[in-house]
């Protein structure tokens, strides 16, 4: 089922309008939300690649070694992994460990709904440090 059908997913891109993206300002930085057809199908194409079960998809500096040894980056030329947590709070740590701020942690927290649970979000930097979440794909029970 795409990320698209879901009713959380709806109410979000409803919010944003005809642009696709939601931005919540943070401290200095923001959180985005990006709803866009286009980017959702990009990284559904990408989720679909991986074999092994996840809820997590992350744009990340290294493709090699344990996940807590590399950093949250920005897309352009990074190693996508995959990634599994079992609440937003784990996800939370693992993206404080990643290197993003906690302001924009907690955002990403109580901003994606499904997040660490049956939804299945990618993030990544953005050159100016901002976090970007984009909704992928529901995960089945």
């Amino acid at each position: 089922m795409s990320a698209l059908a879901d009713p959380r997913i709806a109410i979000l891109q409803n919010q944003a309008g005809s642009s696709g993206e939601l931005d919540l300002p943070v401290g200095d930085g923001c959180f985005r939300i990006n709803l866009r057809d286009e980017n959702i199908a990009l990284w559904q194409e990408t989720f679909d690649q991986h074999t092994t079960a996840a809820n997590l998809l992350l744009a990340c500096e290294e493709s090699n070694g344990d996940l807590k040894d590399t950093r949250l980056t920005w897309v352009v030329g990074s190693a996508i992994r995959t990634a599994t947590a079992s609440s937003p709070d784990a996800v939370g740590w693992l993206l404080t460990q990643l290197g993003v701020p906690t302001e924009l942690t907690e955002a990403a927290i109580s901003r994606c709904p499904g997040l660490g649970d049956n939804l299945v979000w990618a993030f990544y930097l953005e050159r100016h440090g901002w976090l970007i979440a984009t909704p992928v794909a529901s995960v089945n029970p």
